[in-house]
């Protein structure tokens, strides 16, 4: 209706791994497009998640890494670092941990590299008077506020899974409702069968939400005794 067409020199067609070739070659030939070997990303974020979930999310620690080596830590106060790593190291991942749960091989490696940014003068590595995790402790316990990664991950998830409860007639929450658990809430939800890796994400916050809320009784007709 609206006249647009599709560009067949920027499309691609990628198949699963059990995908004869002689089937992969008929069907690209047929839509006219080329074969690729993942599905790359969209809007800044992996469109398919396989088993390998650490290459899956590399690139978010070699963004990280790029963008840490390339301050210079000569002309830096132990302040200015401080407001680096909040600001913009810190803030990087803030997307992709809103809807995906980063494994730990990829958090550890990103954590390593702010430690050692922090702790760092000039080109020597300097003596890590301190663990990450003491430097993670708010301000007011002794610590310097840096964020948990796998703490604020699970929050940024934990965030998903209170507008399944608290707001179940959006869209996001009645496609979830229909995959997902169609006969009964969210708090009675379960993986299911052959999950996707974003609600396999939600579900890592799901026992940290449940735990923590409490059911307000009001005129009783949707609470079952």
């Amino acid at each position: 209706m609206s006249g647009q067409a599709v560009n067949f020199h920027k499309s691609s067609v990628c198949f699963s791994r059990n995908t004869m070739v002689e089937h992969r070659e008929e069907v690209a030939a047929i839509l006219g497009v080329s074969q690729a070997s993942n599905f790359g990303n969209y809007l800044g974020l992996p469109a398919f998640v396989g088993r390998n979930r650490k290459s899956g999310f590399a690139y978010i620690e070699d963004k990280i890494r790029q963008r840490v080596n390339s301050w210079n830590k000569k002309l830096l106060s132990q302040a200015g670092k401080e407001v680096l790593l909040k600001s913009v190291a810190q803030a990087m991942p803030t997307f992709s941990m809103s809807v995906f749960l980063l494994p730990k091989s990829v958090c550890l490696p990103i954590q390593r590299a702010m430690n050692r940014f922090w702790w760092g003068t000039g080109s020597d590595r300097g003596i890590h008077w301190k663990a990450w995790d003491r430097l993670c402790v708010p301000r007011k316990f002794g610590g310097l506020g840096f964020k948990d990664l796998r703490a604020f991950n699970l929050a940024m998830l934990s965030k998903q899974a209170w507008r399944f409860l608290t707001m179940p007639q959006s869209l996001v929450a009645r496609i979830y409702k229909a995959r997902y658990f169609p006969t009964t809430s969210f708090v009675d939800a379960t993986i299911g069968n052959n999950p996707s890796y974003c609600w396999r994400s939600i579900m890592a916050a799901h026992t940290l939400i449940c735990s923590g809320v409490r059911r307000r009784i009001g005129n009783g007709r949707s609470t079952l005794i």
